[in-house]
């Protein structure tokens, strides 16, 4: 969890002109929602160490649900869980892309930091470019299921490794996208890839308060996300039509 330790630990990363203070616990809480399997972050730091808890976190919390199935007192807390969820494992994996050659960047010093939390388990560490280290986060993740892109690189980003963010749901984090030229034009060319079936949602969160002026853009694609509302048994209480009281198909 995020506690007093874990700030303590992870403000030595802190770089405050990285403007990543307020994105990290961000980032924490979309994994505790989201609870992907596969995350990858293009440029380590200060935002590291908060990925890596919240993966951990979310198997704690996995194993403590899983044990409550048939729980009668657990089912009314949560009448909406689904069993088969929980025949999948749970097994969360952090690959993180980073040159290590940036002498502004507390990078070198996140794998220590993880060491002190003990979350370095959790994390591989790929030195290096960005660009032709596809292959090597395909090896290591197959789909990812989230992304934190954190550098000026994200339209190489998107070339090599669009096709490897899950279409059924994987999300990429993107810094910095709204708050330069070049950026505006990498997000247009993500919505180009989309198609014109659309295939992703598309929010961007701008900061007009900060002296840096930054942004964070949450990309999801959706080409083969089907909603878990669809897994639920069919009846009046999940069909909206009903409560509004419309005939089937939705319409007066």
């Amino acid at each position: 969890m995020i506690d007093d330790a874990f700030m303590a630990a992870a403000a030595t990363l802190s770089v405050p002109e990285m403007g990543t203070d307020a994105t990290a616990p961000m980032l924490y809480w979309l994994i505790r929602t989201t609870r992907p399997q596969h995350v990858l972050e293009v440029g380590m730091g200060y935002t590291t160490p908060f990925l890596a808890q919240a993966l951990h976190d979310n198997a704690v919390a996995v194993e403590l649900e899983r044990s409550r199935l048939g729980d009668p007192d657990a089912a009314e807390l949560q009448p909406m869980a689904h069993p088969a969820y929980y025949e999948q494992p749970y097994r969360p994996r952090l690959v993180c892309i980073d040159r290590m050659t940036d002498p502004t960047s507390s990078a070198p010093r996140a794998m220590k930091v993880l060491d002190e939390l003990g979350l370095s388990g959790l994390c591989t560490v790929l030195e290096g470019d960005l660009t032709g280290s596809g292959e090597a986060v395909r090896q290591e993740l197959g789909l990812v299921d989230f992304a934190w892109i954190d550098t000026w690189d994200t339209l190489a980003f998107v070339r090599e490794y669009w096709e490897l963010i899950n279409p059924a749901g994987g999300m990429l984090a993107v810094h910095y996208l709204m708050t330069y030229p070049q950026g505006r034009a990498v997000l247009h060319y993500i919505q180009s890839l989309a198609g014109p079936e659309g295939g992703l949602e598309l929010t961007n969160l701008r900061e007009p308060h900060r002296f840096g002026q930054n942004s964070t853009t949450l990309i999801r694609r959706i080409r083969d996300y089907t909603d878990p509302e669809d897994l639920r048994p069919q009846g009046t209480a999940n069909d909206p039509a009903s409560v509004l009281g419309l005939p089937a198909g939705g319409r007066p």
